[in-house]
């Protein structure tokens, strides 16, 4: 990567009580899988758009397409529901966390895309599973079809989808750093404020 280009995503960061319970989530499943590497508690989060290595001028798109949003976008809860893995649970490569409920959460992504292709940014041509990445294995790990299943109902808590951030990540031999270079914070509805 050149000084040229910075390594982005936009996501919406976690609040403290689920990254608690996630940390003892991935404690307890440490025990039987050995090979994964954890995310660290600090850096989860839900991506809405993984960007790679972007120019500087495309930051700005980027910065300018969450403007767009900013009055069409409400604040909303979502929870940390389930356990499942990618590619699937015979051949898991990531771990992660469901969320529900799903259609904010599409509503969220798509106003996002949608800003993105007005600004010049290419639409992500893969579908939006919104989940928390927990963990990744090495190489592909054992059959955990079982495990999963038994963790499908598990509920981990909530948090609120209440602000949008531009993250630069840089990858170092101990883990992702990922820093702030943006943020939108979404107003609170109506009811959800008191009135």
């Amino acid at each position: 990567m050149s000084d040229k280009s910075v390594r982005a995503f936009l996501a919406v960061p976690l609040g403290g009580k689920l990254q608690d319970r996630l940390a003892d989530l991935q404690r307890q499943l440490s025990r039987d899988l050995p090979g994964v590497r954890w995310t660290c508690p600090e850096n989860l989060h839900l991506t809405l758009r993984f960007f790679g290595d972007v120019t500087h001028e495309d930051l700005e798109k980027i910065r300018v397409s969450m403007l767009s949003i900013e009055g069409c976008q409400r604040a909303f809860e979502v929870s940390a529901t389930g356990l499942g893995s990618f590619p699937d649970p015979r051949r898991p490569r990531v771990l992660w966390v469901g969320l529900r409920p799903v259609a904010p959460l599409q509503g969220l992504y798509w106003r996002i895309q949608s800003a993105l292709a007005l600004a010049g940014i290419p639409k992500e041509p893969r579908p939006f599973s919104p989940h928390l990445t927990i963990g990744r294995l090495r190489q592909t790990g054992p059959d955990l079809s079982l495990k999963l299943t038994r963790a499908a109902t598990q509920r981990y808590g909530g948090f609120p989808v209440d602000q949008l951030v531009l993250y630069e990540s840089r990858l170092h031999p101990g883990g992702a750093e990922h820093i702030p270079l943006s943020r939108l914070k979404f107003p609170l509805c109506e009811e959800d404020a008191g009135h």
